[in-house]
């Protein structure tokens, strides 16, 4: 069964063939690893995940993060996270990119083409769906390697009933009005962008209509690695 964006409902046997890596069309093939990157403004990145492609086309990018799989966070220098450390803070303190996994659940994301969210299903580490995720970003750029995308700050979580709540409001504000992320012009738009996906949440239509929540990877996926190419200079 397909979905009304096209989207396969069940598992590797509905997917789309095997490809070559980044094909002539400038689609990633079925396997391929990639990362999704977060790239900011300054070209600085914020953080890296890698993922296995599970169909790639001009409806989007789907790709699975397995519980494991190798992923680069932002730290101090000592190695400390600094996702919760306050922004003032983060301006004065040095940081890199650190190795770390992806852990506790997995996760499908879908990227689609020119829109301002990519919409994310969790799943547990038994496999069982936890919710969506929707998290808002600029449109992605493919580049070589991946997908670059800028980060919003603001999301969505919604339940496998479909009941949501804001997510990170308190980051979007913190950030309004920095130069290294957006006005209160583009704040409004952000949420604006956050508010034009409730109605698909509420109404369980594509991908809130229950499509995928049962996907099963290929079993002979291991959590995937960060390929050599990773840190390649984004594409501007």
């Amino acid at each position: 069964m397909i979905s009304d964006c096209g989207v396969p409902d069940n598992g590797p046997s509905d997917l789309d063939p095997p490809r070559q890596a980044f094909s002539q069309d400038g689609y990633f093939g079925y396997g391929t690893t990639v990362v999704r990157r977060d790239v900011h403004r300054t070209g600085w990145i914020g953080a890296v995940e890698s993922a296995r492609v599970v169909r790639d086309d001009d409806r989007g990018l789907l790709t699975w993060t397995a519980a494991g799989s190798q992923i680069m966070s932002r730290t101090t220098l000592t190695g400390a996270p600094i996702r919760k450390l306050p922004l003032a803070v983060r301006d004065v303190t040095p940081t890199m990119l650190s190795p770390d996994q992806w852990r506790d659940t997995s996760v499908l994301m879908l990227t689609e083409p020119r829109q301002n969210h990519s919409t994310w299903w969790f799943f547990g580490l038994e496999g069982a769906f936890l919710g969506w995720y929707v998290n808002l970003e600029t449109p992605g750029r493919r580049w070589p390697g991946g997908l670059d995308i800028t980060d919003h700050a603001l999301d969505i979580w919604v339940e496998p009933d479909r009941t949501w709540h804001w997510k990170d409001e308190d980051e979007l504000a913190e950030r309004t009005g920095h130069p290294h992320y957006w006005s209160a012009r583009e704040a409004e738009a952000i949420r604006a962008a956050g508010r034009g996906i409730v109605p698909k949440i509420e109404a369980g239509t594509f991908p809130f209509d229950g499509s995928l929540t049962t996907y099963r990877p290929d079993p002979g996926w291991k959590p995937t690695t960060l390929p050599p190419n990773w840190d390649d200079l984004p594409i501007l």
